[in-house]
């Protein structure tokens, strides 16, 4: 991963997940720090998903779950710190890799659109199980999913196409 178009950022001292903005509107976030600096990655809910869900997966299958708690980390998702500019968000990622490095330390690799969108940084198994359930969480806490069309409610009213046959626009 040692590309000169890749920023490294080293080991996270902070890795979170979470999300900013009410339900319907929220953005999702991934955020590392690090010792020298800090950024905010913009991803998807499904990216969310699927990190949570590969990432207890993972840690699972290695025989990493040692049982101990993440709760310390967990709670420090829940103040995700809010981008103060937007160039504070390097970009928005399109794919997520990772690379196990030992027992220990496993590298991350996002990427975005753009040929020069690329970070890297290390965390441990901890992190991405803390990471991992912060990101099913707010996957969770979004908006109640309609029993009827599966499809998520409006908290301003649910125009339900298994009610009527089509959504109205907007």
């Amino acid at each position: 991963m040692n590309d000169p178009s890749t920023r490294e950022f080293g080991p996270a001292d902070r890795f979170l997940i979470g999300t900013i903005g009410p339900p319907g509107q929220r953005a999702f976030y991934l955020f590392v720090q690090t010792q020298q600096e800090r950024a905010w990655f913009l991803f998807e809910k499904t990216q969310a998903a699927v990190l949570g869900e590969q990432g207890l997966d993972l840690i699972s299958n290695m025989g990493w779950d040692d049982g101990a708690p993440v709760d310390d980390l967990v709670e420090q998702g829940a103040d995700l710190p809010a981008p103060t500019l937007d160039a504070d968000v390097l970009f928005r990622v399109t794919s997520i890799a990772m690379r196990i490095e030992g027992n220990e330390r496993m590298t991350l690799l996002l990427e975005g659109q753009a040929d020069d969108e690329r970070a890297t940084f290390a965390i441990t198994p901890r992190q991405l199980r803390a990471g991992a359930v912060m990101a099913l969480r707010a996957v969770h806490s979004g908006r109640a999913q309609c029993p009827e069309c599966l499809l998520p409610e409006d908290p301003e009213g649910h125009d339900c196409p298994s009610g009527n046959g089509h959504r109205l626009p907007g």
